[in-house]
Parts: C-alpha cells; structure tokens; sequence
C-alpha cells in the first residue's frame, strides 16, 4: 500500500509539475504574439491617403439628425511633423480642412485635436505648435439641405522635412438624408 500511495504522489506531482510549464509556455508565446505590431484599421467607406511620411484615414459618422462629424486620423512616419490647427499664427501649410459649398454643409466649432500639440520654440517661426505624433481630428458637420447634394472638400498640411503642401480631396455626398463620404480623385 505504502508504495501505491508513493508512486501516486510522484505521479501527481510529476502532472502538476508539467501542467505548470507547459501554462508559464502557453503565456511566454502568447505575450510574444501579443505584442507583435498591428497596423492601423480601417472601413472600407474611409478614405486613406497612404504615404513615406504619413497615412491619413478620413471618415464621417452621424451623430444626430442633421449634424455629422468628419474624423481625421493622423498616423506619422518617419520622424515627419506638420503645423497643428492649433498654431496661433497663420501659416500657409497649417493643418485645415476646407468644404467648397457652403450653402449646403458647413463647419461648426472648431477641430478638436487629440493629443493636443504643444506650442514649441522654433528657430526660423518663433512659437508653433507641430505635431509630431500620431493624432485624431474631429469636425462637426452641420447639413443645412434636404436635396440630395455633393460638396467637395480637402484637408491641407504641409509636411516637414519634406516640405511639400499636401492636398487630400474627398467628397461628401448625401444621398436620402444620409451624408457618405469618398475619395475624389486617385
């Protein structure tokens, strides 16, 4: 009896012991999978801008029943900056948003950025506020026509180190009271 009783405690030992590696494994390889980079995700109703220095994904979502907000997400590559609409001054290559017709959509408020940027000493500009990080922007949407419509509109930066103003065009078109979004061009 004494040594069925041994070997049974060797052998549930022995189970547990291995149960235990084989969990601290399962954790090991699941925190390395975990932890493998995925990039941005989108809706197939976005429309992206892939570049070198950055990709922006732009979309629109209801929030009632005339007011839209259109989402800007800011993803930077490659140490690249642009100046925030935040920026006090005016600079020709501040981050804005511009609509072509106004008589049927309009900006309300202003664009909310998250993070927000911080005003920084620049040598050639003075204080400026960059964004060096990837960012969200957000824009309230006012639709001010029952007819079906489409407004043209782009965002404008220009990004640095390259120094190129950068022009993203898009279209905003209702459609039975419902406001989509697509891309304009290539």
């Amino acid at each position: 009896m004494n040594n069925s009783f041994f070997y049974g405690v060797l052998l549930l030992s022995f189970n547990y012991n291995c149960a235990e590696a084989n969990s601290q494994e399962f954790a090991a390889n699941t925190t390395m999978q975990d932890s493998v980079y995925v990039g941005q995700t989108h809706f197939s109703d976005d429309v992206v801008r892939e570049d070198d220095l950055y990709t922006s994904i732009i979309r629109v979502d209801k929030q009632s029943e005339d007011e839209y907000v259109l989402s800007i997400q800011m993803i930077l590559k490659k140490e690249s900056y642009f100046v925030s609409p935040n920026a006090k001054r005016d600079f020709s290559g501040k981050f804005t948003i511009v609509l072509t017709d106004a008589d049927k959509l309009k900006l309300s408020n202003a664009i909310i950025e998250t993070p927000l940027s911080k005003e920084e000493n620049d040598k050639r500009e003075g204080l400026v506020n960059f964004v060096h990080k990837n960012t969200n922007y957000k824009q309230t949407l006012k639709v001010l026509s029952k007819e079906n419509f489409e407004v043209y509109g782009y965002i404008q930066f220009t990004i640095e180190p390259r120094c190129s103003l950068e022009k993203i065009p898009f279209i905003l078109s209702c459609v039975d009271g419902k406001l989509s979004l697509k891309m304009n061009g290539c």
